[in-house]
């Protein structure tokens, strides 16, 4: 294999399908303001920091006058409210958990979400003794698509970014894993498999059920 040794996987719609639990806190918190957010506005922030996306709400909306950080944390606490209650795994990653570690893959979760999240995941999935480390944007002065998390993440592991993989579903994400010289796999949702933002990824599957026949490539 090309000296292939670090798995980083991405959280939100990659570990858990949590994408939409983050949607329907945002349109409905704003709502009360009179703000309407939409699918299509949603899904064009995906993978940013929740400050970033808010900052970006409050420059299109003058009348949103609380802190992004007062916005960003009545959100992040009912998305946990939801991954506590609803949170199940996506398909194929326990699959590609128990084969990547077969491998003897060093692993990472790498997220925009901040630790708390990261955690309530982790343990609600009862998948952290899957992971070598965990690394959030929370640290990182740049989120996604800049590299930083990746990065971060990486050097938790004592990896170089050509030993890296990077398994994400979003385009934001993807780019921040292409900006890191890391080898991207992009698992879009279904609805937006064929969009252009997954074209720079290395490989584009179906689900991490196919992750086994991506690193059957790469150890060509």
């Amino acid at each position: 294999m090309k000296k292939i040794s670090t798995v980083i996987f991405d959280m939100d719609g990659v570990l858990i399908d949590s994408e939409p639990f983050w949607h329907t806190a945002e349109k409905e918190i704003f709502l009360r303001e009179g703000v309407k957010i939409t699918e299509e506005m949603c899904l064009g922030v995906q993978g940013l920091k929740a400050e970033h996306v808010i900052d970006k709400w409050k420059s299109m909306f003058p009348q949103l006058s609380r802190t992004s950080e007062d916005y960003a944390a009545e959100i992040e606490s009912e998305v946990k409210k939801n991954i506590q209650q609803k949170g199940e795994p996506i398909q194929g990653v326990i699959f590609a958990l128990d084969y990547l570690k077969s491998l003897g893959m060093k692993t990472a979760v790498a997220s925009s979400s901040k630790y708390h999240l990261i955690n309530a995941v982790l343990d609600k999935l009862e998948i952290r003794k899957y992971f070598d480390t965990i690394h959030s944007s929370e640290d990182e002065a740049n989120g996604k698509p800049e590299p930083d998390v990746f990065l971060g993440a990486m050097r938790k592991l004592g990896s170089e970014p050509e030993d890296c993989v990077v398994i994400e579903d979003s385009g934001n994400g993807v780019l921040a894993g292409k900006r890191a010289g890391m080898i991207v796999v992009a698992v879009p949702p279904k609805e937006q498999f064929n969009l252009p933002c997954y074209d720079i990824a290395d490989y584009k599957i179906q689900s991490l059920n196919d992750i086994e026949n991506v690193f059957n490539q790469l150890k060509n």
